[in-house]
This record gives C-alpha cells, sequence and structure tokens, in this order.
C-alpha cells in the first residue's frame, strides 16, 4: 500500500465527485473525537446480506481477506439483524428492503490527509476530480418531512409501553416513529447540506445499489483500537434554547433532570455488561457519566464506558455480539425490541443500527445511526424517536422527537 500526502478536505473532493466514482462512500468529524476523515469510491467488492440464514462465516471470510491485503471496508449493519442475532420473530413490515449488512471494500482510498493507493494512477485521478468545478446550484422540487403516524397512534403505542413497564416487562424502552419527504436534490448534494447543518463527529454517506445513506448522529456505538473498547451511549435530551440565557436553562434542567439521569444510569450498566461479554475480566471501567453533547437542535447527556477486548475475540465479533444497540432498544434488551417489532408498524432498516469503518488491521470504529436518512428514488425516509421510562411524559416525549429532526428540516 502507498501513501502521499493531501492537504484538500474530505467534503471538498466529495462535492466534485461525478458518476464515474460509483459507490461512493464517506466518514467525516467536526472534532478529533469522531469518525476519520474517509473517502472511497469504485470498491473492489462488496459484502450484502438479507435472510435468515446464518452469515457470520461468510462476513468473517470477507472482513478476513480484505484485511490480509490492507484495504479498507465501510458499510452498515442494521438494526433489524438484531432480531435473527436475538432469535425474535420479526413482524413489522419490510418495506425498504434493503440489506440487513451492506459493505464495500476499498484498495484505494483517502483518510486523514494521505491517499492510499495501490493503483499507481490513483493520485492523478484524484488531481483531476479536483480540477472539476462544483455542481452549478440549482432549485429543486421538495415536500418537507411529515410524520407517517398520527400523534393518536404514537400516544397508542405510547400506554402500551406505559403499560408494559408498570407491570415489569421493561425498565426503559426506545420507541420510534418515521417521518417522510420527496425531492429532486441529488443524495450527494443532500449530504454537503447535512455537514453544514448538522456539524456532528459521526457524519457518514454510503451509496447502494438502488439506495443512499446520509447519517449526521451525535452518538458512537463502538469504537475498538488496539485491543481497547470504548462506547458511548447518548440518553437524556432538552432542545436548544433560542438565547443564550434559555440555552443554559436548558442545559441547568437536563442536568438536574432525574428522570433523565435514571434513564442514561439503566443504558450505561446495559452497554456496561454487554461491553463485559468480550472484554478482559476487571476490565471494563464507566471512564466518563452524564457528559454534555451541543448539536445543531439539541442538547444531549451520554456516558463514556471502556474495556479491554479478550485475545480469542475479534473486533467484529465484538461489534456483532453487542447488537442491536441498548440506547436505541431498551432494557432487558431482548424484551424491549420485542415490544418494539410490535408497536412500530415498519422495519428500522439502517435507521438505530449502526454505520462506520473496518480498518486493515480489523480494528474499527461505528456510530449509531441516528439523525439519519435513507433516500431511495425520490422518497426520504427519517425516523425519530426517544427513551421512554417510568416518568416519561407523552406530550414532551413526542415533542422531543420532533426537535431531534428539526435540523433536517432545513435541508430541503
Amino acid at each position: 500500500m502507498n501513501h502521499k500526502k493531501i492537504t484538500t478536505s474530505i467534503l471538498e473532493i466529495f462535492s466534485r465527485l461525478s458518476e464515474k466514482e460509483l459507490n461512493p462512500c464517506l466518514t467525516h468529524s467536526q472534532s478529533e473525537e469522531g469518525f476519520s476523515h474517509f473517502l472511497g469510491f469504485n470498491p473492489i467488492e462488496t459484502f450484502q446480506f438479507k435472510g435468515k440464514e446464518e452469515f457470520q462465516k461468510e462476513l468473517e471470510k470477507f472482513t478476513t481477506k480484505h484485511s490480509k491485503k490492507g484495504h479498507k471496508i465501510m458499510g452498515y449493519f442494521s438494526y433489524d439483524l438484531g432480531h435473527l442475532l436475538h432469535q425474535i420473530k420479526q413482524t413489522s413490515k419490510d418495506d425498504l428492503k434493503l440489506p440487513d449488512i451492506y459493505l464495500q471494500a476499498f484498495d484505494n482510498w483517502l483518510e486523514d490527509g494521505k491517499i492510499h493507493f495501490t493503483d499507481p494512477t490513483f493520485p492523478e485521478n484524484i488531481k483531476s476530480i479536483l480540477k472539476r468545478k462544483p455542481a452549478p446550484t440549482k432549485k429543486y422540487k421538495s415536500t418537507n418531512f411529515q410524520p407517517t403516524i398520527s400523534k393518536t397512534q404514537y400516544s397508542q403505542a405510547y400506554s402500551q409501553i406505559k403499560k408494559h413497564i408498570k407491570e415489569g416487562d421493561i425498565y426503559q424502552i426506545n420507541l420510534t416513529h418515521r417521518l417522510e419527504a420527496k425531492t429532486d436534490i441529488p443524495a450527494k448534494e443532500l449530504l454537503l447540506k447535512t455537514a453544514k447543518q448538522n456539524p456532528v463527529d459521526f457524519l457518514a454517506y454510503i451509496e447502494g445499489p438502488d439506495f443512499e445513506i446520509i447519517s449526521a448522529s451525535p452518538e458512537r456505538f463502538i469504537k475498538i483500537e488496539k485491543g481497547r473498547i470504548e462506547t458511548c451511549p447518548v440518553k437524556g435530551t432538552r432542545p436548544r434554547g433560542k438565547t443564550e440565557k434559555e440555552d443554559e436553562q436548558m442545559v441547568k434542567e437536563l442536568i438536574e433532570s432525574e428522570k433523565e439521569a435514571a434513564e442514561l444510569n439503566m443504558i450505561t450498566d446495559l452497554l456496561r455488561n454487554d461491553i463485559g461479554k468480550v472484554s478482559k475480566p476487571g476490565s471494563v471501567k464507566v471512564e466518563d457519566h452524564r457528559l454534555l453533547s451541543k448539536c445543531p437542535t439539541v442538547w444531549h447527556t451520554y456516558s463514556r464506558i471502556t474495556g479491554k477486548l479478550q485475545k480469542n475475540i475479534k473486533p467484529i465479533e465484538a461489534l456483532i455480539s453487542m447488537l442491536s444497540g441498548g440506547s436505541i432498544t431498551g432494557c432487558p434488551k431482548k424484551r424491549a425490541m420485542k415490544i418494539i417489532d410490535n408497536l412500530e408498524p415498519t422495519a428500522r432498516s439502517v435507521y438505530t443500527g449502526v454505520i462506520g469503518i473496518i480498518n486493515p488491521n480489523q480494528d474499527l470504529d461505528f456510530n449509531i445511526a441516528i439523525r439519519t436518512i435513507i433516500k431511495k428514488d425520490k422518497k426520504l425516509y427519517l425516523q425519530v424517536g426517544g427513551g421512554i421510562v417510568l416518568d416519561s411524559e407523552n406530550k414532551a416525549e413526542y415533542e422531543e422527537t420532533l426537535q431531534k429532526a428539526a435540523s433536517f428540516m432545513k435541508i430541503l
């Protein structure tokens, strides 16, 4: 593998891609805490999975082969893959019909100021891309995001959840609902608009055969680097204030809320247990608890949990063992997933799955795919939700879901 330095930003190069650059994939971060700045296109091989049969041997074969060749892998694992892993019969309608796993391997890519290549013509190809003028801005037709279920339908599902909590079935659950929009805007332009409106640490773009994924997530699911595992569950939300004083008041409310603290505590314990299954005994620690995350339209709190990976477990095995993510299922996980499947009319697909990168040395970094748009043809699908506990209030929870979608309302 050869390397050359480059000073142009990943987003600048991405903005000049044409149809010659097939199936581009991107990750980006507003800080050093998040994703690397990665761009790949013209993948050398794609791994897709959808079904009920065993997939792990084929997945390991794919990742091991490309690791040995020094290739980079980028893609996603859907939320719905969790049904197979936890042996839950899925009843929600899978109307989008995307793969449950979609990974692309690259032998030429750009990352963090370097061109990585096996093809000696690749650096010249990048130079020629940079000589192109950015696509001219056009006016496009769009209809903005609208909920696909009514407040009454949300309230009915919410009431069922409260009943389950009172009966002791679950302690906490993540209830979500879908918004839909239509647009002529190309997916790449949507990514660039999203990047401006959502300066997050886990921005991602995936272009598949008949779909595109645009994710602006504030939440890391799992990072494994040199045997160290890190997960950062997000729970607890308040809207951003319109003034500095109002913003400070929202932060104060969030920090002082016993309900929000309890919710984060439950999910922190769940993720600590998930990490514990693949970590060396005694190595799991809650490094930070109730840290603040500042997003464009909301404030969040999150924890940072770390552990040391057992030597006999590969990073990809650890990732699979933790699906679906506890912060977007509930506690206990399997029971919460069964209830979610009964209450949410459509399958989540990529939403609340995980998106990220597998490095040539098999280290990896994946987000939780929240604040994520799925684009198929001219239709956009954006799902939003929140954690519900015993102290939650129906109206406040519903409004919180719309606050999370607010930054996406501006991109159309």
